[in-house]
């Protein structure tokens, strides 16, 4: 998000509702980093981000990810990527995501949903799970793919 800027909504180490627990195959009590946040553009919200982290500590200054890329303060603290999927779709709005967002309840919304992977030794464990929801009038989701012969 070129030229768009970060406000952290809330970020803390919390147990994830049960859907976002089967997502990462959790017993029962274990935790995940938590993260809200909200981008905006000459001071128009644009994005709403929900995300579920795995291994994530919460930093001791949570406002670091309003400056520093998600990805980037993972890495830089040991949690790597090697997969990504991604689903793009189409969903109504819900009280949050409206608020947020400074859009009716039920009103349409862009939906990706990125889920982050570790290959490790022969398996591959869900790292990160992302819903970032984004105002159609505002966002547009741009893809550039070469083919190779």
């Amino acid at each position: 998000a070129l030229n768009s800027r970060a406000i952290l909504l809330d970020c803390d180490l919390l147990q994830p509702p049960q859907r976002i627990r089967d997502e990462f195959e959790l017993a029962g009590g274990e935790q995940v980093l938590y993260l809200a946040r909200v981008r905006e553009r000459n001071g128009l919200r644009f994005g709403y981000y929900i995300s579920w982290t795995l291994g994530a500590e919460k930093p001791a200054d949570p406002r670091i990810f309003e400056k520093t890329p998600r990805l980037r303060y993972f890495r830089d603290n040991g949690l790597e990527i090697t997969h990504v999927k991604q689903t793009l779709s189409a969903v109504s709005a819900g009280p949050e995501a409206a608020e947020a967002l400074n859009v009716g309840e039920g009103e349409p919304l862009l939906s990706l949903t990125r889920r982050s992977y570790n290959r490790g030794a022969g398996d591959e464990r869900l790292m990160d799970y992302l819903v970032a929801l984004y105002r159609p009038d505002r966002f547009q989701y741009r893809m550039d793919l070469t083919i190779d012969d």
